[in-house]
């Protein structure tokens, strides 16, 4: 184990990097790899933000949600509220990117380490933090808004919460009636807290696996390009898996400070919308325990591997298209 510490921590000192696309580059190429892993996803994602938002007595677990979605809703079901995610994958994905590649540069300048010398792991993990963090201020109005139509066709939830929305702009013109632009970032806190948390352990995971999969072949010396697609699905999809279990029980306080005044229990009570971060996550507590703030995990984390393969997959082999 010494031994492969050591050799890692060379391997951080001296091996190779290829250098990342330029600007435009990173923000056509991370666009493209959001749309990818956000067609994947989405269906897992929608009934796990369900099962995220609904007691046990609607569905009694990720089968359950399967099944009833697919017997009310059928196969749009699935993909209800699409437009508003993908926009908001791409864009997402677009900056995360840039974001990671930028910060990266600046890391150098300061500290001045080479060009051709890769970052320590600490330093792409803190690379992907800021970077998440920056994301979280674009995806938190689009979250918004995916999560309330994800939710508002559960079963009593239209109904008795008296809202209904038509598509991503029926929401958007009913927050700014009713809330103005500030009704936008509802559940902005939990977001950036979650990417940040989230997307360190998703780009940090990925180029660890990276590394340690060039030392295993004996490729130590060498950039990510000499990695195979199996390579890169296999680290992708770990890069999913980390990002998943680090930050999903504050994906649930998000998601439920979201949907409030949706959900049909809690617009009865017209209280939790209201709700900050911490008073949330103690009413998740007191409905479920611990195991609550890991409700639809499973779901999450079968979605994780493909989608998150897909996006990495798109963005290395068309940076790799550029460089060469």
């Amino acid at each position: 184990m010494d031994g492969e510490i050591q050799a890692l921590n060379e391997l951080t000192q001296h091996s190779s990097k290829r250098p990342p696309p330029g600007g435009l580059s990173d923000l056509a190429f991370g666009s493209l790899a959001g749309m990818a892993g956000k067609v994947v996803e989405y269906p897992f994602d929608t009934v796990k933000v369900r099962l995220q938002t609904s007691s046990a007595q609607v569905f009694t677990g990720t089968l359950d949600c399967l099944r009833q979605t697919w017997a009310n809703e059928g196969f749009g079901g699935f993909y209800r509220g699409l437009t508003s995610p993908l926009v908001g994958a791409m864009a997402e994905n677009a900056i995360a990117f840039y974001a990671y590649n930028r910060i990266q540069q600046l890391i150098r300048q300061v500290t001045g380490i080479p060009k051709d010398s890769a970052l320590g792991l600490p330093q792409l993990f803190a690379s992907g933090g800021l970077s998440g963090a920056i994301c979280a201020f674009v995806i938190s109005p689009v979250e918004l808004v995916k999560c309330k139509l994800q939710v508002e066709h559960v079963p009593g939830n239209a109904q008795q919460a008296g809202v209904k929305f038509k598509g991503p702009l029926s929401v958007v013109g009913h927050l700014l009636r009713t809330e103005g632009l500030r009704g936008l970032y509802h559940g902005i806190a939990p977001t950036v807290a979650r990417e940040t948390l989230g997307v360190g352990f998703w780009f940090g995971t990925y180029e660890l696996v990276c590394r340690q999969l060039l030392m295993r072949t004996g490729r130590g010396n060498m950039s990510k390009d000499a990695l195979g697609p199996g390579s890169i699905i296999l680290a992708g999809g770990c890069a999913g898996i980390a990002y998943n279990v680090t930050s999903y029980p504050i994906d649930v306080v998000k998601s439920m400070i979201q949907t409030a005044d949706v959900r049909a229990k809690d617009a009865e009570k017209g209280t939790l919308s209201r709700k900050g971060v911490m008073a949330t996550a103690r009413a998740v507590y007191a409905a479920g325990g611990i195991p609550a703030f890991y409700r639809g995990l499973g779901i999450t984390l079968l979605r994780a591997f493909p989608a998150n393969a897909a996006m990495f997959m798109t963005y290395e082999y068309l940076s790799r298209l550029v460089v060469r």
